[in-house]
């Protein structure tokens, strides 16, 4: 049996490391300019399936049948719906609609607004509203941008320092719709105070690059506790200090990757539906449609203030194309961003999007792509309920649970289960275990204020026999490490959160882990964004209730 299973995952991570020549290595800061996609996804197609105008081929896959002879095996024409083999070039058979169909904007897809607030609060929600708390005294100073903080000493009194801004953007956005959840579900006006701060820091971060459409990793002023100096900024490509203008006196984080972005967009969309403040919303609908438009423009490259694609993933693939397009329409309306999205919808983009969400090597080197992929995949499925075709929702759900999720189904991850259970066709039984285990993790979260702490390696456990086989293979092949991320031992069972390694965002990190990690430091203090959005998240849907 292991050798079968070592021989299927062999099969896989060749699939795998091939499919990385296409469309690069996913989905960190990390990876190469990764600029060819696995398909061709090209408003005219001229990939490898035929486009011609005489269809002789077995496949069409033209967004509208433009062959003047059909004689392939499969039937394209318009009229026939019945048949079993009917290409779907210019319409849904199934359900009657367009190949390319979006539903007329605008459209919704929000909870009833009747949680019992009226409950005393249990232990989940007290723990919630420390870290509420300290994310405001400790967390988001400046502008708003959230960081990490270290104390002068134990006591955490007084601020040495804030580090982790390099990915600012992303945790800023995640931790505003924690707070967008938050108000829809208490109405209490602190969590409206901190959507409006958070959308006005991504908006700054946005705007003080001086770059249309470009996206900062951080922003803030210039002072000792995250500038180090101008000679400091000289030497570190991605610091940018401003001397002049509106921004005279701030500096500002570059080389911007997908990831932040994806935190942004997330962020933008959730505050835009839950928030009621008009001014707020105008914000947002300017700032994601100057966001869109560049991208749009370079063809889905994240181009810096240089006129150079940044020099970490760049390239815009199509998950995240179709959540920020997606959620970009929703919000302005533009027929711009529906033709873009419509292009998205073709049958003839299956292929592509099937090959770009092969996460295999996700469960063993870059786990952090996994969260990216939640991430986007909330709102493509949030709103593609309301927006796609029957057809086309049914298609994207389905990739999620056979390949966005697959792996880190009842993972110790109440983040990525709060996910699925909101939007992957979750459906609540007796002794439910996503519902069981949802609750045993926010449980075992550690309380206000989650510093860094020390794990040593954990023996006794059953490994992952294909994390030990490449763990072998990359010594005798280091060029592997470099391709696809370092793999080590790892154990086949998910480990519970309190034996998972620390990190300012928990739940991107590998729970499979068994090597020792971290260090006990009672002066590192994490802003704690990763349980705000597990818990409200769940809260927002229903799945726990304030007593708990």
């Amino acid at each position: 049996m292991i050798r079968k299973h070592i021989v299927a995952m062999l099969f896989a991570l060749f699939a795998a490391i091939a499919l990385l020549f296409v469309v690069g290595c996913g989905d960190d800061d990390d990876d190469d300019n990764d600029d060819n996609d696995v398909a061709d996804d090209d408003t005219v197609d001229d990939d490898a399936l035929d486009d011609d105008t005489v269809d002789d081929d077995a496949l069409d896959d033209d967004a509208v049948d433009d062959d003047t002879l059909d004689d392939d095996t499969l039937d394209d024409d318009t009229g026939d719906d019945d048949d079993t083999g009917d290409d779907d070039d210019t319409g849904d058979d199934d359900t009657g609609d367009p190949d390319d169909y979006i539903a007329p904007w605008p459209q919704e897809n929000l909870e009833e607004q009747n949680y019992n607030e009226a409950l005393t609060a249990g232990y989940l929600r007290e723990k919630a509203e420390a870290y509420d708390v300290n994310h405001v005294d400790n967390h988001q100073p400046f502008y708003g941008g959230e960081v990490h903080t270290r104390f002068t000493d134990e006591t955490r009194t007084v601020v040495q320092n804030y580090h982790g801004y390099g990915d600012s953007t992303i945790w800023t956005g995640t931790y505003l719709a924690s707070q967008a959840f938050r108000y829809w579900v208490t109405g209490d006006e602190q969590a409206k105070t901190n959507v409006i701060k958070a959308v006005n820091a991504l908006s700054g971060h946005l705007h003080v690059t001086g770059k249309e459409g470009f996206i900062s990793r951080y922003w803030a002023p210039q002072d000792p506790t995250v500038y180090y100096g101008d000679e400091w900024c000289a030497e570190n490509d991605r610091c940018h200090n401003i001397e002049e203008g509106e921004y005279a006196g701030d500096f500002w984080w570059g080389e911007t990757s997908r990831d932040q972005y994806t935190g942004w967009f997330f962020g933008m969309c959730m505050a835009y539906d839950l928030v009621d403040d008009a001014d707020m919303r105008d914000i947002i609908r300017a700032d994601v449609a100057e966001v869109l438009d560049e991208l749009i423009g370079t063809n889905w490259m994240i181009i810096d203030e240089a006129g150079e694609p940044t020099d970490a993933a760049p390239n815009v693939m199509l998950g995240f194309r179709l959540s920020w397009l997606t959620s970009g329409y929703h919000i302005t309306g533009a027929e711009r961003f529906k033709v873009e999205l419509q292009k998205l919808m073709l049958d003839s983009q299956r292929t592509a999007f099937k090959l770009s969400h092969i996460a295999f090597l996700n469960r063993y080197a870059q786990y952090y792509g996994n969260n990216l992929a939640h991430t986007n995949w909330y709102n493509i499925l949030r709103l593609g309920r309301v927006y796609y075709s029957e057809d086309d929702y049914n298609f994207f759900l389905d990739l999620f649970n056979s390949q966005v999720h697959t792996f880190t189904k009842l993972s110790h991850n109440p983040w990525f289960n709060g996910v699925y259970m909101s939007q992957g066709g979750y459906e609540p039984a007796k002794d439910d275990p996503h519902l069981d285990q949802l609750t045993e993790d926010l449980t075992d979260f550690k309380d206000c204020p989650k510093l860094q702490y020390y794990l040593p390696e954990r023996t006794g456990v059953t490994l992952d026999p294909f994390s030990v086989f490449m763990d072998d293979l990359q010594e005798q092949l280091p060029w592997l490490a470099e391709l696809i991320g370092e793999i080590d031992p790892q154990a086949l069972e998910p480990f519970p959160v309190p034996q998972q390694c620390t990190s300012g965002f928990i739940f991107q990190r590998n729970p499979f882990q068994v090597l020792e990690c971290g260090s006990d430091d009672p002066t590192m203090e994490n802003s704690g964004g990763d349980y705000l959005i597990a818990y409200w998240l769940a809260t927002y849907h229903k799945f726990l209730t304030k007593d708990l």
